[in-house]
């Protein structure tokens, strides 16, 4: 009976699935992901942490915990970006084994920040082809798919040639100038910014950490959120927040417009904005709501890498809580 139950849960996700999969092609669903597990020329990429990857993974996946893909000292170096381009050239190269050539499907347990945050930071350098696997790792396990544990095969290593897609990102300039013109013009704004953290992390109760450089970790300075930020946390979007098996990473289209144009219209979010995202590092949360954001269409999607790992950190700049 418990089995009968998930096949039926399996069945309705996949109708659910053909909903949105010709809205946005990066996502996949997992069995078609496991059908391409032994092609040389696809490399999955686990983003959870390497203590959950150790665990249990993908057979022949890498390990990149989106949370750790972010250097404050390069966000501030290197114009916004996560990693300035030649470290980030030689990590997706020789640390990941991937090319300009190779295809990749990044995931996590199925809740889909982790994997978000791995699919928007290839995307950001020039991968051409990443997609998240839809159903995540709990639905790869639940249908019996070969797992590995231990620390894993370190791929061939590869030469990469970024190629940074910037319009993807938003600097701490533009984020304060869209603060300026969102104080000053209210719901005629044409930015909108989105905090997709925790509660008491926009209220300013909770601090976080995050890498300042390899091997270093250094907690935020402030607490609070950005001014004029709009409280969203992601699993306002998240079809599967508690990582279970045989569900999607989001919500069906049809809700994921309620949430942003219906809910969020009230505030002033309409298509034709510049929606910029953001969470402690963005490769997370906010690349969460990034690709929901996708997902239903809308063009003008941003996300501030630098986050409040640099915001708060930057003593200069205003604080909201």
């Amino acid at each position: 009976m418990k089995y009968f139950k998930f096949f039926l849960a399996s069945v309705a996700g996949s109708l659910t699935f053909s909903a949105v999969s010709h809205a946005a092609d990066f996502l996949i669903w997992v069995d078609d992901a496991q059908k391409l597990i032994n092609n040389p020329e696809v490399r999955f990429v686990d983003g959870d942490s390497p203590k959950k990857y150790k665990q249990g993974h993908v057979p022949g996946a890498v390990n990149a915990f989106a949370h750790d893909l972010h250097y404050l000292e390069d966000v501030r170096k290197c114009d916004g970006l996560p990693m300035c381009p030649d470290r980030a050239a030689e990590f997706i190269g020789k640390e990941l084994g991937i090319d300009n050539n190779t295809k990749v499907i990044a995931y996590d347990d199925g809740r889909g920040p982790n994997a978000s945050g791995v699919w928007f930071f290839l995307m950001l350098y020039g991968v051409k082809d990443v997609k998240m696997m839809d159903g995540g790792f709990a639905t790869w396990k639940k249908k019996g798919y070969p797992v590995e544990s231990g620390e894993g095969k370190k791929p061939a290593p590869k030469t990469f040639k970024v190629n940074i897609n910037k319009d993807m990102i938003a600097t701490k300039e533009e984020v304060l100038k869209a603060v300026e013109d969102i104080k000053a013009k209210g719901k005629d704004s044409k930015y909108f910014i989105l905090d997709a953290r925790r509660f008491d992390e926009y209220t300013g109760k909770e601090l976080l950490d995050a890498l300042e450089k390899p091997g270093k970790h250094i907690k935020v300075a402030r607490g609070g959120h950005i001014p004029g930020a709009v409280f969203f946390e992601w699993k306002k979007v998240a079809g599967n927040s508690k990582g279970k098996p045989g569900k999607h990473l989001f919500k069906p289209v049809k809700k994921l417009k309620k949430a942003f144009y219906k809910k969020l219209g009230k505030k002033g979010l309409t298509p034709d904005k510049t929606v910029i995202t953001y969470c402690h590092v963005g490769l997370g949360r906010g690349s969460f709501i990034y690709a929901a954001l996708k997902l239903v269409g809308h063009e003008k999607a941003k996300v501030y890498v630098g986050s409040w790992d640099e915001w708060g950190n930057t003593p200069e700049l205003p604080v909201e809580k």
